[in-house]
């Protein structure tokens, strides 16, 4: 097949899944974008015609995980984000080698929401360490974020997710 094709295809494949992942999510004031008769039933989940069918919100009502539920474990959630950004990360000591492409950025974005959503039903020793995760990976998560800061911050989030993690008993 020529390339062209199979890039046009792309396109479509991830237009198509774009526009259906945005309409999950929520409107601007909080309320489900579209409802769903009733959500079959899972092993581990009942069926509820009630219960939104991609996420539950955070306190303040905002969604910022597909498939989060309000019963979920938070440290489960927020221990699962920092190994799912941890997957794009060069191990420790390789900082300064670290590339900054949008899937990095996009992962930090990720944990950002986890943690918007989590954070506050963390275990109270981890409030400090989940700011800081927090504020550090705002900063990472932004293209503008100068090159030169990005190996001493990621130190720093190595250093505060840790401490996140421990106040999960996780390692």
């Amino acid at each position: 097949m020529p390339r062209s094709f199979l890039r046009a295809a792309l396109v479509v494949t991830t237009a198509t899944t774009l526009v259906a992942n945005l309409s999950a999510c929520r409107s601007p004031d909080h309320g489900p974008a579209a409802a769903p008769a009733s959500r079959p039933a899972t092993a581990s989940r009942p069926a509820t015609a009630s219960r939104p069918a991609t996420a539950s919100p955070d306190a303040a009502g905002a969604v910022y995980v597909t498939g989060a539920e309000s019963g979920d474990d938070p440290c489960a959630r927020v221990v699962s984000a920092v190994g799912y950004l941890g997957l794009s990360l060069l191990p420790p000591g390789q900082e300064e080698a670290q590339h900054w492409d949008g899937d990095v950025r996009g992962r930090f974005g990720y944990l950002r929401g986890t943690l918007a959503m989590y954070g506050p039903r963390l275990p109270a020793p981890a409030a400090p360490a989940v700011r800081a995760v927090d504020r550090l990976a705002r900063t990472l998560s932004l293209a503008r974020t100068e090159d030169s800061r990005r190996p001493r911050l990621l130190r720093e989030y190595r250093t505060a997710s840790a401490a996140v993690l421990a106040a999960c008993d996780r390692p």
